[in-house]
Parts: C-alpha cells; structure tokens; sequence
C-alpha cells in the first residue's frame, strides 16, 4: 500500500496532524514526534511530569523520554509536543515550559536537532520557540481549521477517541450477561479449573480447540455474540495456557497460536505426569536447555516483546473490539484474563496508558492475578516492545508529514 504523505508548512497544521499520528487525541501528554529527514517516522507519547516537579526529576525524566527516541533507528530530529491541562491564562509564558526546555535541551545534548516545540492547551496553542508568541496564545480555531484534516484521504484517515476511552466497555443485554454467567458455569462444572484447563482439551479435542476457537472468534461480530460462544471463549480464557496462547495469536497470526498450542500441551503432559506446577516445568526446561527449546523462547519473547517481529495492527484491533464485549458480558470473577489479554493487546500497539487501565482493574478484581502483576510490572516500568522500534514503520496507517513550520 502506498504510503500518504501530507505537508505541514505551519505549525497549527503540524499540530493537526499529531492526533492522525499517535491514533488518539493527546491529553496531559508529551508526544515526541521523530523525524528522519523531514519526514516523521514515528509519535510516541508519555504522561506529563507532576505539577511542581523539581529540576532533578524533570532532567531524569527528559534523559528518560530522549533515551527511547535514541531507539529508533535513523532518527535525527524530534518535534516534542506538550498537551496539557494548563492554561495560558494562568501562567507567565507557556504552560510546560520549564518540562518542555528540559526535554529540548536533552534533545539537542544527545544530537538530534529539535525542529520545533509546541504547547496545546485548553485556550491556545503556541511555540516555546517563538518568542513573539502571544501571551494568550494562538486561537485553538487554528488548528481546528486547518486544511491538513482535508488533505488526508478517507482511507488513511483514523477515527480519533481520548485515551481512556480506548478502555470504555460496550452496554450489552443485561438477559445475554445472564446467559453468559449460566453457560459459564456449566462448563466450570466439567472440572475445568486453571491448572487443569489444558489437561481438558486434550481429552475434548475439536471441541473446545483453542487455535480454531481464536482464529473464529476475530470474526464474530461484538454486536452480536451468541452468549454460548462468549461462554465457551470465556472458560478457555480462565486457563493461564489457553489465554496467552490465544493472545499471541490475536496478535501474530494463526500459526503462532498453533505453534504456543502444542508447546502447552506437551507441558501439560509433563504435569500431569510429574505432578509439578507450569511454572516450575518451564523454569526447569529453561535452565536444562537454556536456548536449546526454541519455541519455548520465542513465546517468551514475543509475550515480553523481545523481537522485532512486529504484530497484525488489524489483527489487535479486531481482538480489542472483541474482547471488551467480552468483558462486558463476563461475571466479574472471570474478567482479570480478558482484562489482561486487552492490557496486553493495548501495550503492544504502544498504548501503555490504556493498557494501565486495563491491569488496573484486573488487579481491582483478584489482587493476586499473576499475569497483572507481570503487566504491571512491564507498563508502569516504561519499557516498548522492540518492534515498536523497528524499521519500517507501519507505513500504510498514520500519514506522514513532512517538516512543521520552524525546521
């Protein structure tokens, strides 16, 4: 597919276009726009430092954000963007700008030209490199208006939501949510517990098939699942085995599901002869084989994002869809799987925020939920997948832009 570039000759329209690129609208943001040349090639976005940091900690902060930019390849200049809930009006100068020149300042130490710096807040915008700026601000009108939003075909065009929203759960039928619960139990009551989930499918085999069951689920419609279908995916999902396999291959592709499938039936058998917990049975492969047990470390790499094998975009979105009415109609003790399937799906994509949301109320529901704490563990540490740095950027998505007013 051919990518769309779009120029931005002024700022407003460079500012335009930063929603189109991140995928959502900014709020108490930084987003760093990378550039390589004049064209973007990447939009990351990080929370704004608290009100009254000190200097100390916004320089850590700045080394912190200017050092992930290091990480993608070919970058050699940045355009950092500031959305904030500050106002010109309440301040002497721009809202930010003490964060904002530190985070210029490191920029420009670490070698990468800073081509502009701008401020979005709720009465204007402005640049923290003009120094005619007004002291109101420019009209937000500006950036509304302007002729980027036009320029940009449908077809390459995203449909912008807040951040929070991304993690917003459908209404659904409270009678579905009902039969949902029921048929759930029914099957919790042929003995499917988490440890012995993958001891069960191998004795209903086609049945309840975790790689045949993922790969329909991604085209069920969210507006209109059959509650026994929900209920099914739901009981696979309960099993730490099923839900990360059916994770992976939301998220990478059939194969990769069929792939992680086999792997946790053969520690299945080994639990069922043994009698030890999968944990231990992978930490003693682990340190037997080492890097001898390829599979084994490539599922563990693709789930800690440790490649730059990069994941189907459209593949994610349609697990996201899915899974929040999923959750909707889920009981509560059977949300913290798919609460972190969609943490999981969300930090993959490079929403971390979002995917904070979902861990968050995965842990609300069972505090002790293990794969939310490694989630959160992974989000609040900060750390992107490797793929999000690789090369090339998912090119037929966002649009490009070409330089802002100030390179």
């Amino acid at each position: 597919m051919n990518r769309t570039i779009v120029k931005t000759r002024e700022a407003h329209d460079f500012l335009a276009l930063v929603p189109q690129l991140v995928g959502f609208q900014p709020e108490r943001s930084m987003v760093l726009v990378a550039f390589r040349g004049n064209r973007t090639c990447g939009a990351m976005r990080f929370n704004l430092p608290a009100a009254g940091a000190s200097r100390t900690v916004l320089r850590r902060i700045a080394s912190t954000l200017v050092g992930t930019l290091c990480r993608i390849p070919g970058v050699d200049a940045v355009v950092p963007v500031v959305y904030t809930e500050e106002t010109f009006a309440s301040v002497a100068g721009l809202p930010a700008e003490r964060f904002a020149e530190t985070v210029c300042a490191r920029a420009e130490l670490s070698g990468f030209l800073v081509r502009d710096a701008l401020c979005v807040a709720p009465d204007g915008w402005g640049s923290y490199r003009d120094p005619s700026c007004p002291a109101g601000g420019h009209p937000l009108a500006d950036i509304a208006g302007s002729e980027v939003q036009r320029a940009i075909p449908a077809e390459a065009r995203r449909d912008l939501a807040s951040l929070r929203s991304r993690a917003d759960l459908p209404r659904v039928d409270l009678a579905a949510r009902e039969r949902v619960g029921r048929r759930l139990a029914r099957y919790q009551r042929l003995g499917g517990k988490e440890e012995t989930v993958p001891e069960l499918l191998a004795m209903v085999g086609d049945i309840l098939d975790p790689v045949a069951r993922a790969e329909a689920a991604l085209d069920w419609d969210p507006g209109a699942l059959d509650p026994a279908d929900v209920a099914a995916l739901l009981f696979l999902l309960q099993g730490p085995a099923c839900r990360d396999q059916m994770m992976l291959q939301f998220a990478f592709g059939e194969a990769v599901g069929a792939l992680t499938h086999a792997l946790n039936l053969r520690y299945a058998a080994i639990q069922g002869a043994t009698g030890q917990s999968m944990d231990d049975i992978v930490r003693a492969e682990r340190e037997r084989n080492g890097d001898d047990e390829p599979d084994a470390k490539r599922t563990s790499d693709l789930i800690l994002g440790l490649t730059t094998v990069r994941p189907d975009p459209d593949r994610i979105e349609r697990a996201v869809r899915l899974l929040l009415t999923v959750v909707a109609l889920a009981p509560r003790r059977a949300r913290p799987a798919p609460y972190c399937m969609l943490a999981w799906l969300s930090w993959a994509m490079g929403r971390g925020s979002v995917a904070g949301i979902f861990v968050d109320r995965a842990l609300a529901v069972d505090p002790r939920y293990g794969m939310a704490d490694l989630l959160d563990t992974l989000v609040s540490s900060g750390h992107l997948p490797d793929w999000a740095f690789a090369v090339p950027f998912d090119e037929e998505r966002p649009p490009e832009t070409t330089s802002p007013a100030g390179a």
